[in-house]
C-alpha cells in the first residue's frame, strides 16, 4: 500500500522525534533522576502542551466539548491502552527479563500493528509491505544488541509483560486509525485527549508503588521536561500522519525511533555509544525496511 510523501515524512519525523527523547531522559538519569519520575514528568509536559497549544488557538476545553461522547471515549481508550497499559508492561518487563529481551519482543510492535490494521480496519497489507515491515523489526530487534549484550530467551512467564505492552501498543494505533476515521477530532485535541486520559492511571501506579520517585525539583528534570517536549512532537506528528494515511504505513516507520537514538547518542553520548559491525548491519536492515514500507 503506497502513502501520500506527507504520511511518510511525519511518520518519520515522528521516529525521529521519539528517537530524541531517550537521549533527554537518558542525560536526566546520569544526573540522579529516577525512571518513573521521567515517565511522570514526560506525559504530564505533553498533555500541558497540547492543552496550551489548544488554548492559544482559542478554542481549549471547549475545542475537545464539541466532540461526541463515543469520539473522546475512543482517543481516552488508546491512552489507557497506547500509553498507560504498554508503558507500565514494558517496564515492568525490563525489570523482569532486562532490557535487551525486553526490547526486541516490544520492537515487535509492527507487526502486530499491521495485522491488525489489516483485520480490523481492512487496511491492504502487500508483500512488499509486510517484507519492509519484517526488515525494520529485525533491524530494530538487532539494534538493542547493538552494545554487545547477549540475547538469551527463557521461556517464561515474564516474557508476556513486553510482549503485552507491543500489542497495546499495537492495538493503540489501530484505534486512532479508527477515531481519526469516524470522528472530526483534529489530531491537536486527540492527542490532548490521548496523554491525559492516561495520566491517572501513571500518577495512581507512582503514588502505590514509587512514592520516592515524586519530591522537590531537581536538576535532572530539565532533561525530563526536555524529553516531553521531544514526545509531545512525536505524538503530534504520529497523529497527524495517522489521521492521513494507514497504519500498516505508519507504524512500521514510527518504529525506527531506535535508529535515530543510537545515531544522536553516537554523537551526544560517546561514553555510552559505540559504532559496531552489528550497529551498521542494523541500521542497513532498518533503512532499507522503512524504504520499501513507504514505496
Amino acid at each position: 500500500m503506497s502513502a501520500t510523501p506527507v504520511v511518510v515524512a511525519l511518520s518519520l519525523v515522528s521516529g525521529a522525534f521519539w528517537g530524541v527523547g531517550p537521549i533527554f531522559s537518558k542525560l536526566g538519569m546520569e544526573r540522579g533522576g529516577r525512571p518513573h519520575r521521567a515517565t511522570l514528568i514526560v506525559l504530564v509536559v505533553g498533555a500541558a502542551v497540547f492543552w496550551a497549544a489548544l488554548l492559544v488557538r482559542g478554542a481549549g476545553q471547549a475545542s475537545v466539548a464539541r466532540l461526541p461522547a463515543v469520539d473522546i471515549t475512543v482517543f481516552a481508550v488508546s491512552g489507557v491502552i497506547g500509553t498507560s497499559l504498554a508503558w507500565l508492561s514494558w517496564f515492568r518487563g525490563i525489570r523482569l527479563v532486562g532490557a535487551s529481551v525486553g526490547n526486541v519482543l516490544f520492537y515487535t510492535q509492527p507487526l502486530f500493528a499491521t495485522l491488525l490494521a489489516a483485520a480490523v480496519l481492512g487496511e491492504r497489507l502487500t508483500s512488499v509491505t509486510g517484507v519492509g515491515v519484517v526488515l525494520i523489526v529485525l533491524g530494530v530487534g538487532l539494534l538493542s544488541l547493538s552494545g554487545g549484550s547477549n540475547l538469551e530467551f527463557r521461556l517464561s512467564k515474564a516474557l508476556l509483560f513486553p510482549l503485552a505492552a507491543a500489542v497495546f501498543a499495537a492495538i493503540s494505533n489501530v484505534v486512532n486509525r479508527f477515531g481519526f476515521q469516524t470522528s472530526t477530532a483534529t489530531p491537536l485535541e486527540a492527542a490532548a485527549i490521548n496523554l491525559t486520559s492516561a495520566l491517572p492511571f501513571i500518577v495512581g501506579h507512582t503514588l502505590g508503588y514509587h512514592r520516592n520517585a515524586l519530591g522537590t525539583p531537581d536538576r535532572s528534570d530539565a532533561y525530563f521536561v526536555c524529553s516531553g517536549l521531544a514526545n509531545a512532537v512525536a505524538v503530534f506528528t504520529m497523529f497527524t500522519a495517522l489521521a492521513n494515511g494507514p497504519v500498516v504505513i505508519v507504524a512500521p516507520l514510527v518504529s525506527t525511533s531506535p535508529l535515530f537514538t543510537t545515531a544522536l547518542a553516537a554523537v551526544f553520548l560517546t561514553d555510552v555509544e559505540t559504532i559496531t559491525a552489528r550497529t551498521v548491519a542494523s541500521a542497513v536492515l532498518t533503512v532499507v525496511g522503512a524504504g520499501i514500507t513507504a514505496v
